[in-house]
């Protein structure tokens, strides 16, 4: 396999960046509970009126309303990763792992609906709104 050059220069750019990040972090304030709140809340509202309406349109568009709650479940994620306040970083990963498993189980269930396991599907609904409970709770909102 042979490396072009301008593959290498990416490779190392990357890498520099990386190893700069890593060398930041350290010079940052941590993150007080109300920013990462403030953080998490923010992509949160945003994103809920698509997948609202992702929902919505999972019988008439099953493709289209999964193509949207994996978007989203990557957009919480990504905010997730942003988030350095332990406390609401702990409530935001669980909360991004039941959000993982409610869209596999919908994408289950849309791709073979006859076969679908509607109590799967319903006790990731039912583990997503309680962890997303809990950062209201801890967010106070």
């Amino acid at each position: 396999m042979t490396i072009t050059t301008s593959t290498r220069a990416a490779r190392a750019l990357v890498g520099l960046l990386a190893v700069g990040g890593l060398l930041l972090t350290g010079c940052t304030a941590s993150q007080s509970k109300e920013e990462a709140c403030t953080q998490l809340n923010a992509d949160i509202k945003s994103a809920s009126e698509e997948l609202t309406s992702s929902i919505s349109t999972l019988a008439t568009d099953p493709e289209g309303a999964i193509s949207a709650l994996e978007s989203f479940r990557d957009s919480f994620g990504d905010t997730v990763d942003e988030i350095s306040n332990e406390e609401i970083k702990d409530l935001a990963e669980n909360t991004e792992d039941a959000l993982e498993n409610y869209v596999d189980e919908v994408s289950a269930a849309a791709e073979d609906p006859e076969n679908a396991d509607s109590e799967a599907v319903m006790g990731s609904v039912t583990e997503f709104q309680e962890q997303t409970q809990a950062i209201s709770d801890a967010c106070g909102s």
